[in-house]
Order: structure tokens, then C-alpha cells, then sequence
């Protein structure tokens, strides 16, 4: 059984938004780049999966060599091999990352396809969804449980919703984006760092695959959050407080 998992390196969460933010623009900025943790989180059930019969796991990623530190970090956890489609420089949206990612599934055919949930740098959640309505498959979105039925043609998931978890049947082949709480991806060690380096590695160009390069949506700028003033008020009890609230306009 094939499987196919995305991994997105984004900038560690850990970075400070002005240093991000000044990268994003062009204007330095000291930024460190990992592996998106929900992906890890897809690329951790992918190898637990092995039991069931996964023989054969791919790493997709839209990047270029800058950043293959991350792709190689997910092979070293125990997948087979990549694809890595190098968006030369092109700063693509989430229609032209599911299209990349849409070509890669038409030609490798898997039983189904693992992402994480959203990227921490945007937290868009929508390459996931769009490549599935693009192949026309079901899809199984913010995935905290995951179980097979026995001939592994279906496959049965729990999500997380705002009213709980929701259980669902769904066909494969399909999308399924995972959730934090799906496990706990395991450490790369070095050696298994070091024999990644030999993994197979297939490289293709964006734009070769023949997608427009367009972006749908366009980001006009960004700006941090403005200041607080530090200040800050004690009252004695409810009422005094609700008549603070009122007098800032901040309640009726």
C-alpha cells in the first residue's frame, strides 16, 4: 500500500513576528526554518500504518534545495523517499500548492493521501480541502483517530469539531489532514538523518507541471498589532467593573 504525506518547512513558530514579517518583505529579518509539526504529525501515522500494510512512503513537498533539511528530517522518521517540486522562486498560493501536489498523486496512484491539518506559518487549512475537490476524492479533515476496515477500502476517522468528535466512513482513496492530538511524532536520530541523504529524491520544476502561476489571492501587506498602553486599573468588585467597561465603551 502507498501512501503519500506532504511536509510544508515553514518558519519555527518560536520566531518573533517582526523578524518574520520583515523576511516576508524582503528586509532581512533572522528566521529559522523547521518541518510544519501537523505534518509531521500526517508523516508519524503514515510509519505507524506500516502494520497494516504501508510499504511505500512519499514524501511530497513544494520547496527547493534551500530547505531540504525539513524534507530530509521526515525521511529520516521512516518514509521510503520524496518528490520535491521546486517552485523556482515563484511565491505560490494554496490553488497552485494543491495542483503540484494534484500532479504527484495522479502519477504515483496512492490508497490515500496524509497532510497536516494547516501550516503554522498561514494556518489556512485549505491546500487539504482544494486537493480534494481537484482529484474528486472524500475528504476526512482535522483527523484525530484513525482506523481501516479489513480490506483497507474504507476507513473510519474521528475529527474534532467545536461539539465534539465526529465519526466518519469515508471511501479511499482520500485526503486526510491530521490533528495534534493523533499522536506524537517521533525524532529523527542521526544516523537514520544521515542514510536520508541516500533516500531516492525525484525533482521536479513548477513550471513544467503546466499550472498557472497566478496567485488568486494576493497579500497587500503586513503590519504587528499596535502596542499596549501598559496601563492598568484595579476595581473592588463586579459592579465597578462593569461600570469601567461601560464608561471605555467596551460593553453596553
Amino acid at each position: 500500500m502507498k501512501v503519500l504525506v506532504t511536509v510544508k518547512p515553514v518558519a519555527d513558530p518560536n520566531t518573533p513576528p517582526a523578524a518574520w514579517i520583515a523576511e516576508q518583505e524582503g528586509k532581512g529579518g533572522s528566521v529559522n526554518d523547521v518541518a510544519n509539526y501537523f505534518d509531521l504529525i500526517a508523516v508519524e501515522q503514515a510509519i505507524r500504518l506500516k502494520d497494516i500494510g504501508v510499504t511505500d512512503i512519499c514524501i511530497v513537498s513544494v520547496t527547493d534545495d534551500s530547505k531540504m533539511a525539513q524534507v530530509r528530517s521526515a525521511i529520516a522518521m521512516g518514509a521510503n523517499r520524496a518528490t520535491l517540486i521546486d517552485p523556482e522562486g515563484k511565491q505560490l498560493g494554496a490553488y497552485q500548492l494543491a495542483a503540484s501536489i494534484a500532479h504527484v498523486v495522479k502519477k504515483e496512484e496512492p490508497a490515500f493521501v496524509l497532510m497536516g491539518k494547516q501550516a503554522t506559518d498561514d494556518d489556512a487549512s485549505q491546500v487539504g480541502p482544494l486537493l480534494a475537490g481537484m482529484l474528486g476524492w472524500p475528504q476526512a479533515t482535522f483527523v484525530s483517530e484513525i482506523g481501516f476496515n479489513d480490506d483497507r477500502s474504507r476507513v473510519t476517522v474521528g475529527r474534532e469539531t467545536d461539539e465534539g468528535v465526529e465519526v466518519l466512513d469515508v471511501k479511499l482513496p482520500a485526503i486526510i489532514t491530521c490533528d495534534l492530538r493523533l499522536n506524537e511524532p517521533r525524532y529523527a536520530t542521526l544516523p537514520n538523518l544521515i542514510k536520508s541523504k541516500k533516500a531516492p529524491m525525484e525533482r521536479l520544476k513548477f513550471t513544467d507541471l503546466g499550472i498557472e502561476d497566478k496567485p488568486r489571492v494576493t497579500v497587500e501587506a503586513y503590519s504587528l498589532p499596535p502596542g499596549r498602553s501598559g496601563k492598568a486599573k484595579m476595581v473592588a468588585d463586579t459592579a465597578e467593573l462593569l461600570t469601567t467597561l461601560k464608561d471605555m465603551k467596551l460593553v453596553d
